[in-house]
C-alpha cells in the first residue's frame, strides 16, 4: 500500500523539465565528500560520475545525432550510477537509493528509468536487450576507467600502500593487465566506444613504455642524445 501511494503521488505531480544544475549540486552534496574505498580519493564516485555523464552524452551524439530526448535521463543516471558504491551489490542498492535522493527532482517515469539504468550499469556480461540509454551508460562508465584515469587510480593505489614506482611498472607489464583490457573491451556495446577505448588503451601502453624506462632512470627519447 505504501508503494502504491508513493507511485500515485508521483504520477499526480506535474511533469517538469529536469533541472540539471540543481541535480549536479545535489550530486555534489551527496557524493563529493564521501570516501567509499580506502584507496581512492574522497569524492571519487562524484567525479567519476560527472566524467561518465559528460562522456555518455558525447557517445549519444555520435551514435544518434538527432534524438536527444533522453539526454537528461542519460546524464542524471550516469552522474548517480555509483551512488551506492561500497554498499554491495551497489547497482541494486543504488537503484533504490537514487529514487530517494531524486524523488523531488523528476517525474515518476523519469525516476524509474534512472533507477533502471543504475541497476543495470554493471551487468555487461548478460545483455538482455538493454535500452540504448543503458548501453550508453555502461560504455561510458567502462571507458572512464581507461586512459589517464586508469593511471591516476593505479598511482593512488600504490601510494596508499606506500609502494614505489616499481610497483606500477610491474603491474602494467603483467599479462593479467592485458587480459583485463581485452575483457573490458569485449563488454562494450558500440563501435565508437571501442574506438575511444582503443585510443585510451594506446595511451596506457605508450605510458607504460615510457614509465618502464624513466622509472629506472633512463632516457625515453634517445634521439635527444644525438642532437
Amino acid at each position: 500500500m505504501k508503494n502504491k501511494n508513493y507511485r500515485c503521488k508521483m504520477l499526480e505531480r506535474r511533469k517538469k523539465d529536469i533541472d540539471i544544475n540543481r541535480i549536479e549540486e545535489l550530486a555534489f552534496k551527496t557524493m563529493a565528500r564521501r570516501k567509499f574505498h580506502s584507496k581512492r580519493e574522497n569524492g571519487y564516485i562524484y567525479y567519476h560520475g560527472l566524467r561518465t555523464a559528460k562522456l555518455a552524452i558525447e557517445i549519444r551524439k555520435i551514435i544518434d545525432e538527432i534524438d536527444n530526448s533522453k539526454d537528461n535521463i542519460i546524464y542524471v543516471a550516469s552522474l548517480f550510477h555509483d551512488i551506492a558504491k561500497g554498499i554491495e551489490p551497489h547497482n541494486e542498492n543504488g537503484s533504490i537509493l537514487v529514487q530517494q535522493v531524486l524523488k523531488d527532482e523528476c517525474s515518476y517515469e523519469e525516476l524509474m528509468e534512472i533507477a533502471e539504468i543504475t541497476r543495470c550499469h554493471n551487468l555487461r556480461s548478460s545483455n538482455e536487450g538493454w535500452s540504448k540509454q543503458i548501453r550508453i551508460v555502461q560504455d561510458a562508465d567502462m571507458i572512464d576507467h581507461m586512459g589517464t584515469m586508469e593511471v591516476w587510480l593505479n598511482f593512488i593505489y600504490q601510494a596508499y600502500d606506500e609502494k614505489s614506482v616499481d610497483a606500477s611498472i610491474e603491474f602494467y607489464n603483467d599479462k593479467e593487465f592485458e587480459y583485463y583490457l581485452k575483457d573490458c573491451r569485449r563488454k562494450l556495446n558500440y563501435d565508437i566506444s571501442k574506438k575511444i577505448f582503443d585510443d585510451r588503451s594506446e595511451f596506457i601502453h605508450e605510458f607504460i613504455q615510457r614509465l618502464s624506462i624513466e622509472g629506472k632512470g633512463g632516457i625515453f627519447n634517445k634521439d635527444l642524445l644525438s642532437r
